[in-house]
């Protein structure tokens, strides 16, 4: 087998490696892995032109076991390099680290991730709806590297990493990124043969069946398929939210590691949900506990959500190092929501609270439809120019999106009324014909360049630019109303200084800007289809250190996200378009930790302080009272952590906390609306059976914290009660 010299980044990882691997997964962490091979550059395992490698032969299996809560190469940088080489904060929930939690969605995922926290799905939104540091990402999350942002809840059942790269990043993904972006990394197929299941039952009727298969099919070729099938109740003693999902994605692979490689993904998630909207406020607090066991809607509520998305992927690679890979994907997303909306009767207060006060229950019901087409290139190669080495990524994406909301004009837009110790879950009936809306078409062309210049062996620049142009016309004749357009061209830029005296210690200062556009999420007014968009820059200095032999990460980053053109309720009326002279910003400050202390014991950990502030808004006297207040999703300090210690051979124990101070929902800045700040606590205990089997016991919430995490300005939802689960693992 002809051997290719990996770069020093990549060579510094795996060595640090070497003392916990045995040599056959050390092997495969250097050929087979799913992250070499699907991120890996061509200079890693490039071969002669028009040639095959020679096959590789595996003489372990990769065990989840042996790797890290480290987050090892990632592609979150539209390079394939180690988070060290990245001149901005990432922080990656990997595989192993989603497995022992027990994490089973996205949102219970990014709960270790400092800086995020999560808003209901309201102003006409549903599905996954998070802000970080402060700043909506509800546009901002990706699948691959690609735009996924249709409205739906996501599953992990096929996810192996999640990457939260914050701070301005148009430059490498083009609109939105005001606060960063999130990235889930699909597991791949690889050259081996093996399989794993698991089954879970637990409290609240919870099942979910996983199914992970992966056979090689030739030297080059591998198929993998992920199955999902989910079925669990939420809050409530006598009647309760609920959740069926089911999922599938089927990958396969053909010329891995050769000169063309090909992937053709195909990935499907639907679920049928009985959706909890919580309760409403009350006297500025989260209603008193019933309310965190009882869940107010009604058996006939549901959420209907379904992704289908196809995906073709060719890399090409060249004997000089260089590669390109083109990736189309095809995206089908349709939604249907009928669900409960409780508040409380006239003159409730928190005084006269009992289990008989009325509760008063209204409709929330919206559906629609999204057909997302990307198409998007990138070509990495180096060169050396007046002796300095450049790797420079050339990179274009087109987009089109379409994008339709409907509603369902013939319900009633009020429930009958319950009360509060006793809820009242009796279907009802409803005519639930649906009525077309609006209908929105996006098109982005977006054409980037990044060179990534070695000054000397310690000092690295990275400079990109990037042009977008996008255009959006709106259909508003369901409504009766005139139809919509608006074009934007912008230039983004990053600039990154990189200072690694060592393989181990990386410092770095770095600058970006991102823009929204008005037409970001698939929706114009008169105005603000006349009003161009806001801007957004960021500023970081931070560092990033390998520990323990390099088996530990520690990084730590001082952050300024500015908003400084931000679009309020003044009106120019000259243009008859909004005004861009809002202003905020959030200061951040962040710690953290991933890896090994010991060949026994895991951590992942994560301290984060946010300092967010309105600095101007309108001139009416609403927008005056926002000046010099927090706006809302942005509490003051966050910290999460996770660390497992094995016993013996067969035994393991873990366990950890999230922590979170006083928050606000957004958007409502001048009330007083307050959730109070928590501490919830999870457990795990593992007993390995045999090399193969292992049974896992998770217990989330351990000490039955009542403790609210999704907030909206009228209404806030509660966390989970405490939940057991029982996890079998088989692998064969």
């Amino acid at each position: 087998m002809t051997h290719h010299p990996l770069p020093k980044t990549a060579n510094a990882a795996l060595a640090s490696e070497k003392a916990l691997l045995p040599m056959g997964a050390l092997m495969l962490a250097m050929s087979v892995s799913s992250w070499a091979q699907s991120t890996m550059p061509a200079a890693e395992a490039a071969p002669t032109e028009g040639k095959a490698l020679a096959p590789v032969v595996v003489t372990g299996a990769r065990e989840r076991d042996q790797q890290t809560y480290q987050s090892g190469i990632t592609s979150s940088g539209k390079l394939p390099v180690l988070a060290k080489d990245i001149p901005q904060s990432l922080t990656v929930v990997n595989d192993k680290l989603l497995h022992d939690q027990g994490k089973d969605n996205f949102k219970s995922a990014l709960e270790n991730v400092i800086g995020i926290t999560f808003e209901a799905g309201e102003g006409g939104r549903v599905g996954d709806n998070i802000r970080l540091r402060g700043f909506s990402a509800a546009g901002d999350i990706y699948q691959d590297g690609m735009r996924d942002i249709a409205q739906y809840n996501r599953d992990t059942f096929h996810v192996d990493r999640i990457e939260v790269l914050r701070g301005a990043a148009s430059m490498l993904f083009g609109r939105g990124s005001t606060g960063g972006i999130i990235n889930q990394v699909s597991k791949q197929p690889r050259l081996m043969t093996e399989h794993e299941v698991s089954a879970t039952v637990g409290t609240q009727g919870y099942q979910r069946y996983l199914g992970d298969f992966n056979v090689k099919l030739d030297d080059d070729t591998a198929l993998r398929i992920n199955a999902m099938s989910t079925d669990a109740d939420g809050r409530g003693d006598k009647a309760s939210a609920s959740t069926q999902r089911r999922g599938l994605a089927i990958d396969y692979r053909l010329g891995i590691g050769t000169a063309n490689e090909f992937q053709f993904s195909y990935y499907h998630l639907d679920y049928n949900d009985k959706p909890d909207w919580g309760t409403a406020w009350l006297n500025n607090r989260p209603a008193p506990a019933p309310t965190n066991r009882y869940w107010y809607g009604l058996d006939s509520d549901f959420q209907k959500d379904q992704a289908d998305a196809v995906t073709l992927t060719h890399i090409h690679r060249w004997n000089d190092g260089s590669s390109l890979k083109t990736s189309l994907r095809d995206g089908y997303y349709t939604r249907s929501m009928w669900a409960t909306q409780s508040r409380f009767a006239t003159g409730t207060t928190a005084d006269n609270f009992s289990p008989s006060t009325e509760v008063t229950r209204s409709t929330n019901a919206k559906a629609g439809e999204e057909h997302h087409t990307f198409l998007q290139t990138d070509y990495l190669t180096s060169a050396r120019w007046l002796g300095l080495k450049n790797n420079i990524l050339i990179g274009a994406e087109y987009a089109v999106e379409n994008s339709s909301r409907s509603t369902y004009p013939y319900l009633l837009t009020t429930k009958a009324p319950t009360t509060v110790g006793n809820p009242d879950s009796t279907a009802i009936s409803a005519n639930l014909t649906q009525q077309v809306a609006t209908q929105f078409k996006a098109t982005t062309l977006g054409l980037y360049l990044q060179d990534t210049l070695d000054l000397t062996p310690q000092w690295k620049l990275v400079g990109g630019v990037r042009l977008d142009n996008f255009t959006g016309d709106y259909d508003r004749t369901g409504q009766g109303l005139p139809s919509l357009s608006r074009s934007d061209t912008l230039l983004s830029k990053r600039l990154g200084l990189m200072y690694q005296p060592t393989d181990e210690v990386s410092y770095y200062a770095a600058y970006g800007t991102s823009f929204n556009t008005s037409g970001d999420l698939y929706q114009y007014d008169p105005q603000s289809a006349n009003t161009p968009a806001e801007s957004s820059r960021n500023l970081e200095v931070g560092a990033k250190w390998e520990l323990y032999e390099g088996n530990l990460s520690l990084r730590t980053a001082l952050a300024r996200t500015d908003k400084y053109n931000e679009r309020n309720t003044d009106i120019d009326t000259a243009t008859n378009s909004y005004l861009l002279s809002g202003k905020r910003h959030t200061d951040a400050l962040e710690f953290e930790v991933a890896g090994r202390i010991s060949p026994q014991w895991d951590i992942f950990a994560g301290l984060g302080f946010l300092r967010a502030v309105i600095d101007q808004a309108g001139s009416n006297v609403a927008g005056q009272a926002e000046v010099g207040q927090n706006p809302g999703l942005s509490p003051s300090r966050q910290a999460t952590l996770f660390s497992t210690y094995r016993i013996n051979q067969a035994w393991r124990i873990g366990g950890g906390m999230t922590a979170l101070s006083q928050n606000k929902p957004a958007n409502s800045v001048t009330t007083q609306n307050r959730a109070p700040g928590y501490v919830k606590a999870d457990a795990l205990l593992e007993y390995r059976i045999n090399q193969s089997n292992a049974i896992k016991l998770n217990i989330d919430n351990l000490f039955d914290k009542v403790y609210y995490n999704t907030l909206y300005r009228g209404f806030a939802a509660p966390g989970l009660a405490r939940s057991v689960h029982v996890t079998l693992t088989s692998k064969f």
